[in-house]
C-alpha cells in the first residue's frame, strides 16, 4: 500500500514540477542571464526536489520549496565559480516588425540594464517578488533572511532601478513610467 502512496504522489509532483518549469527558468535566467546556465539550475532544482520529495511538508508550500531549492542551486553554482563570476547578457537577433514593437524592446533592454547593474542580494528579491510573485514571507523563506530585510532590500532595489531608469531616459522623448507588477 506504502508504494502505491509513493508512486501516487511522485506522479503529482512529477506533473506540478512540470507546470512550474518556465517559471523557474525564467527566475533562474533573470539571475545569471545565460539560458544554458538557467537550463542546468532548473534542471538540477528539479532533480534535487524529486530525490527529497519526502521533506516537503506540505504541497501548499510547494513554490516556496522549489524555489528555495533553486536558490540554493544558484549560491551552490556561485561558490563553486567564485564570487567574481562574469555573467553575460543574451541578445534576441529577431529584426522587429513594428515601431511599438521596437519600441517595447528598448524599454525591456533598459530595465534588464538597470537590474543587471543591482546587486545580487536585490536582485534576487526583486525578481522573486515583482516577476514570480512571491509575497515578502515565501521570499523571506527562499532567501533565508528576515521578512523585514526583505522588505528593505526590496525597497533599495525599486528606488536604485527608478533612479537607474530616470537616468537612461535622460533627454530622450521615450517616457518612463514605473508600475508595480504583482
Amino acid at each position: 500500500m506504502k508504494k502505491i502512496k509513493n508512486l501516487v504522489v511522485a506522479s503529482r509532483l512529477k506533473k506540478d514540477l512540470v507546470e512550474r518549469r518556465t517559471k523557474l527558468y525564467r527566475i533562474a535566467f533573470s539571475w545569471c542571464h545565460n539560458a544554458s546556465l538557467a537550463d542546468d539550475l532548473v534542471q538540477d532544482t528539479m532533480l534535487k526536489a524529486m530525490k527529497n520529495a519526502s521533506s516537503l511538508r506540505s504541497y501548499a508550500t510547494l513554490d516556496t520549496w522549489l524555489y528555495r531549492i533553486l536558490h540554493n542551486s544558484w549560491h551552490d553554482y556561485l561558490r563553486v565559480k567564485g564570487r567574481n563570476v562574469e555573467l553575460h547578457d543574451v541578445h534576441d537577433d529577431a529584426s522587429p516588425d513594428h515601431v511599438d514593437v521596437f519600441q517595447q524592446r528598448q524599454i525591456v533592454d533598459r530595465v534588464r540594464a538597470a537590474i543587471d547593474q543591482l546587486p545580487m542580494t536585490l536582485r534576487e528579491v526583486i525578481t522573486l517578488a515583482d516577476f514570480a510573485g512571491f509575497s515578502y514571507a515565501e521570499i523571506a523563506d527562499i532567501v533565508d533572511i528576515p521578512i523585514g530585510t526583505v522588505m528593505s532590500r526590496l525597497y533599495r532595489a525599486r528606488q536604485n532601478l527608478k533612479e537607474k531608469l530616470l537616468d537612461l531616459a535622460g533627454d530622450e522623448n521615450m517616457p518612463v513610467k514605473l508600475m508595480r507588477v504583482k
